[in-house]
C-alpha cells in the first residue's frame, strides 16, 4: 500500500499540493482526476521521487517510497534524435518475466526498425509505455498513458496493465472524464 500524508508542494508563493492525504490499495488501478492546474503531474512527480515536496511522508509497504519502487511513464517523453525504437527499448533493462514484446509488437504494430522521430504521438507514447512495462517495478505511474492512443489500444491497456504482476498503479486518466468506467478507482485532486 502507499500511505502519503501530509503531502505539500509549492513553487515560491504558490502552493500547488497542501496537506494531502491519500492511500493506494495494492492490486487496484487508481486514477487521479481533475481539472488542468490542479497538480496531477506534480503529485505523480513526487511519487516517482523526480521533485522533492516541501513537507509530507510518502510510504510504501511502511517504508519510505524509494525511485526503485516506482516505473514513470511522463505525460511528455524524451526520445534520443537518430534511434530506432528497437535501439531506444534497448536501453531499458527486461526485469519484468512477463513482459513479452513481441506479443505487445504485434498488437500495437510499432515500426521498431523504424527512426523514433518518424513515429506519430500515439507511437511514441506506446513506445514509452513498453519501455515502462519491461521493468518489474512495484508501482507504475502513468501520467495520461491515454493520449495519442485509440479507443481499441485504451480498451487493451485496461487489460494489460492488472497483468503486470498485478501492482499498484496510480494513474492519471483526466482525459478521459468522459469514460469513468475504465477505473475501478478514481481519486480527485482540486
Amino acid at each position: 500500500m502507499i500511505n502519503i500524508e501530509n503531502l505539500t508542494v509549492t513553487f515560491d508563493k504558490n502552493t500547488v499540493l497542501k496537506n494531502i492525504n491519500i492511500s493506494f490499495e495494492k492490486g487496484i488501478i487508481h486514477g487521479i482526476v481533475g481539472l488542468n492546474g490542479a497538480g496531477k503531474t506534480t503529485f505523480f512527480n513526487v511519487l516517482a521521487k523526480t521533485l522533492k515536496p516541501n513537507s509530507g511522508m510518502l510510504t510504501f509497504d511502511n517504508h519510505p517510497l524509494s525511485i526503485k519502487d516506482s516505473a514513470y511513464l511522463e505525460t511528455v517523453n524524451y526520445f534520443y534524435p537518430g534511434i530506432t525504437g528497437n535501439e531506444y527499448l534497448k536501453i531499458f533493462q527486461q526485469t519484468n518475466t512477463n513482459f513479452n514484446l513481441k506479443l505487445l509488437q504485434d498488437y500495437f504494430k510499432l515500426p521498431l526498425n523504424d527512426l523514433i522521430e518518424n513515429y506519430s504521438t500515439g507511437m511514441k507514447k506506446k513506445l514509452a509505455l513498453l519501455s515502462i512495462l519491461k521493468q518489474d517495478r512495484s508501482v507504475y505511474i502513468l501520467d495520461e498513458p491515454l493520449t495519442g492512443l485509440i479507443l481499441r489500444q485504451i480498451k487493451f491497456l485496461k487489460l494489460l496493465l492488472p497483468l503486470c504482476n498485478k501492482k499498484v498503479k496510480p494513474s492519471s486518466f483526466h482525459r478521459t472524464l468522459s469514460n469513468p468506467y475504465l477505473l475501478p478507482v478514481i481519486k480527485f485532486i482540486y
